[in-house]
C-alpha cells in the first residue's frame, strides 16, 4: 500500500512540475516578444533634446543677436571670445571671456546663468558662433546666443572677414529645378560606453566641439572640386529656392523641416550632408545639430554671400545680405598675448 502511494505522489509530482515548468516556459516566451526593441543611440538623445526645447525644430527664430544689441545690452551679458589667443588679444569686446572652443562645455558649467540675461558666443564671422551655440543650445543652455557676423561687424578693423570674401562667382550656375528629397529612411547609428541619456547626449556635444569648426565645414573651393560627394541642402525658404539654387541642391525650410515628423529621415546616413543657407550662420546651426545626432552633417563657409552676392542686394528673398551698413565702430580692448603650443582656431 505505501508502495502504491509512493508510485502515486511520485506521478502526480513528475505531472506538477511538468506543468509547472511547461507554463513557465510559455510565460517567459510571451515576455520575451513583449520586450520593446531597444531605440538607437540618436532616437534616444533626440528625445532629450525635445525635452529640452528642440530650438532647430521650435517656432521661435535662431538665436541671434546683433552687435548693435549687444554693445546697448553690456551690462547684463556674458560675452564668450572664441577667436584664438593673438586675435582677441589685439581687440576684444570689454569684458570678453576668451575661451576654446573645445573647452566651452566646461567653461559654461561654472557660469552663472542667473546673473546675466544672455549668454553670447562671437568669432570672427558668426559661424564658429553659431556652430558652438548650436551644441550648447542642444544639451539645454538656451539662454545661449551668437552675434550675427561675428566681430567682423563690431569695428571696421575686422570687417575683413567678411568683406574678402563676398563675389558673386556661381550666380551664372542657379537653376530652378526642383530638386527631390530622398525616400525616408533611418536614424544613424553610433556606438558609447555611457549609459545615461543625459550623459550620451553630453559625450556626443562635446565630441563635436572637440573636431573643430573645420571638421564641420567646407570651403566653397571644396565644394567646388567635390561636387558630387554630398548630399546638397538649400536652407532657404519657397521663395529664395524658387529664386535660385545651387544644381542638385534640395530644400529643406528653416524651423520646421528635421524632426522625426517632417523631414529628418529624408537625410542619408551614408553620405556627406553639406548644408548652405545665406550666411552660413543658420547652416552652422543645423550642421551641428545633425553631427551630434549622429549624421555627417558639414556647412558650407559663408552662404550664398559668398558666391551669389550682387543678386542677395537685389532680393530680400536670399535673406541676410552683408554689406558695410552691418559694420560698426564700437570699442575694442586689447591685452597680452601669450602664445600656446598647438594649432589656432579656423578664422571663420
Amino acid at each position: 500500500m505505501k508502495k502504491l502511494y509512493s508510485a502515486i505522489f511520485l506521478i502526480l509530482s513528475i505531472s506538477f512540475l511538468t506543468f509547472r515548468c511547461g507554463s513557465d516556459l510559455k510565460k517567459t516566451d510571451q515576455q520575451d516578444s513583449l520586450v520593446a526593441v531597444e531605440k538607437p543611440n540618436s532616437e534616444l538623445i533626440l528625445e532629450k533634446i525635445i525635452a529640452n526645447g528642440d530650438f532647430i525644430n521650435s517656432s521661435k527664430d535662431l538665436p541671434f543677436i546683433t552687435a548693435k544689441e549687444v554693445y546697448a545690452s553690456l551690462d547684463s551679458l556674458h560675452i564668450i571670445d572664441l577667436r584664438d589667443g593673438e586675435a582677441y588679444s589685439k581687440g576684444h569686446i570689454k569684458g570678453a571671456i576668451n575661451v576654446k572652443p573645445n573647452e566651452l562645455i566646461d567653461y559654461i558649467k561654472m557660469v552663472d546663468m542667473a546673473k546675466y540675461k544672455k549668454i553670447v558666443l562671437v568669432c570672427y564671422s558668426g559661424q564658429i558662433a553659431s556652430y558652438s551655440t548650436s551644441v550648447l543650445q542642444t544639451i539645454g543652455y538656451s539662454k545661449t546666443y551668437a552675434m550675427q557676423w561675428g566681430m567682423a561687424a563690431w569695428n571696421t578693423k575686422l570687417s575683413d572677414k567678411w568683406e574678402h570674401v563676398l563675389s558673386d562667382n556661381l550666380e551664372a550656375e542657379l537653376t530652378t529645378k526642383v530638386k527631390s528629397k530622398k525616400a525616408k529612411g533611418s536614424l544613424p547609428e553610433f556606438e558609447t560606453k555611457k549609459s545615461s541619456v543625459e550623459d550620451i547626449l553630453r559625450e556626443r556635444a562635446a565630441l563635436v566641439l572637440s573636431e573643430g569648426f573645420a571638421f564641420g565645414s567646407v570651403a566653397l573651393e571644396d565644394y567646388l572640386a567635390k561636387k558630387n560627394k554630398f548630399y546638397l541642402i538649400n536652407y532657404a525658404n519657397d521663395e529664395a529656392y524658387k529664386l535660385g539654387h545651387l544644381p542638385n541642391a534640395v530644400q529643406y525650410t528653416p524651423l520646421k523641416s528635421f524632426s522625426l515628423e517632417t523631414e529628418l529621415l529624408t537625410l542619408p546616413t551614408n553620405k556627406a550632408v553639406l548644408i548652405y543657407c545665406n550666411s552660413g550662420h543658420q547652416s552652422a546651426f543645423l550642421a551641428a545639430y545633425l553631427r551630434i545626432l549622429g549624421y555627417n552633417a558639414k556647412l558650407l563657409k559663408y552662404g550664398t554671400n559668398a558666391f551669389i552676392h550682387s543678386l542677395m542686394l537685389k532680393n530680400n528673398e536670399f535673406g541676410k545680405v552683408f554689406t558695410k551698413g552691418e559694420v560698426n565702430n564700437f570699442p575694442l580692448e586689447t591685452s597680452e598675448y601669450i602664445p600656446e603650443e598647438g594649432p589656432k582656431q579656423g578664422g571663420c
